[in-house]
Parts: structure tokens; C-alpha cells; sequence
């Protein structure tokens, strides 16, 4: 019986490794199509003749995720498309900061954001404390953020911006936390998805604290 249980125990350690490793293979590729979204930006933004129009799609995707993402045929092609799309709209955040002689900035933003996204990563994979209570907290902390930066586009507040950049850091350090324990208890079936909620908390990391920089850097 011993004998049996531990195999079995074994057997339900290696399934979840081997998830584990799709979800972060799926991760890096999203990392990749944006870095072309991003390399491409101008091009891309050229062709489609508005930014709105690579904006739109990253924010339907985001939007229509809870939809797309229970589609086993459309995971995959759109969750690509959402990456490249991410990419392109990092665009011209990014040439602004290179045109402005800010390129240091992405550079300690990139490095900020990976640093706290892999040591939140590995707290919410190694910790015993169960995080799935802070679930409701964040979703809503996440609604009040993005109304919150609508509101802003029209207000156009540069304080504004920089305090729902810096709480939106929080929020997105938590998330990942919350989402690799996730994971690792076997709350997604779709590695493609599991790996969607990962590179939507990097970017927003990156995103924010790129802001944060590029703000502090006037």
C-alpha cells in the first residue's frame, strides 16, 4: 500500500512538472511575439494606418479572454495575436524613450520587472500559505485600476498616472504570486491560458514601472 501510494504521489508530482514546463515554454513564446510586436511597431502601426488599431485588438483579446480561452482552436492563434499586439502597443512608449535619450529607463524597467515578477513567482510556488483568498480581492483591485486609468486618459493627470502605476506594481506582483500557486494546485487545465495569465502580469510590471521611471526621469 505504501509502495503504491508513493508511486501514485510520484505520478501526480511528474504531471504537474511536465505542465509546469509547458506553461513557462508558452510563456517564453509570448515573450518572443512580443519582442517582435515591439521590434516591428512601426511597421505594424504603418500598415493598419491608426495605433488604434493594435491597440483595439490587445484590448478585445483581454477582454474577450474568459471567451477565447475556453476555445481549445482559437487558445493558441490568440493568444500569439495577443502578444504581438502587446508588443506593438509598448511601441511608442518605448521610441518615445529611446527619442528622449531615455533608453536606461527600459533597460532598469525590464531588469525591475523581471526581478519581481521571478522572486514573486517563486513565493507563490514555494509558500505553504494558501493565496486563493486573495482572489476576489484582486480582481476587484484590478477593475478599480483600469476604470480608474480610463478615467485618466481624459483627466490627464501625470500624479494620477504614477499612483496607478505604482499600486498597479503591487497588484501585478501579487497576481503572479496568486497565479503560480494557482498552477501549481492544478487550477488550469490549459497550459496555454495558464501561461496567458503569467505574461499578462509581466507586462503590466513592465508597463507600469516603465512609466514609473520614464515619470521620474522629467
Amino acid at each position: 500500500m505504501k509502495t503504491f501510494i508513493s508511486t501514485e504521489t510520484q505520478s501526480i508530482t511528474n504531471v504537474r512538472v511536465h505542465f509546469l514546463s509547458k506553461v513557462w515554454a508558452y510563456f517564453g513564446l509570448a515573450i518572443a511575439m512580443a519582442s517582435i510586436g515591439a521590434y516591428f511597431g512601426k511597421d505594424i502601426i504603418v500598415l493598419t494606418h491608426s495605433f488604434y488599431v493594435p491597440y483595439g485588438i490587445f484590448t478585445v483579446l483581454m477582454l474577450t479572454q474568459p471567451w477565447w480561452g475556453n476555445k481549445k482552436a482559437y487558445q493558441l492563434p490568440f493568444f500569439l495575436l495577443f502578444a504581438v499586439s502587446s508588443g506593438t502597443v509598448l511601441f511608442p512608449t518605448l521610441a518615445f524613450a529611446a527619442a528622449t535619450d531615455q533608453i536606461d529607463a527600459v533597460v532598469q524597467a525590464l531588469v525591475s520587472s523581471a526581478g519581481l515578477f521571478f522572486a514573486a513567482a517563486i513565493y507563490g510556488y514555494t509558500t505553504e500559505k494558501d493565496l486563493s483568498t486573495l482572489g476576489q480581492f484582486l480582481f476587484f483591485t484590478m477593475i478599480g485600476v483600469f476604470i480608474a486609468g480610463i478615467i485618466n486618459i481624459f483627466m490627464g493627470s501625470s500624479m494620477m498616472s504614477f499612483i496607478i502605476s505604482c499600486i498597479s506594481v503591487v497588484l501585478f506582483s501579487l497576481y503572479t504570486a496568486y497565479d503560480l500557486q494557482a498552477i501549481k494546485n492544478g487550477a488550469y487545465t490549459s497550459a496555454i491560458m495558464a501561461a496567458m495569465g503569467l505574461y499578462v502580469n509581466i507586462f503590466a510590471l513592465f508597463s507600469n514601472i516603465l512609466n514609473i521611471f520614464l515619470s521620474t526621469d522629467d
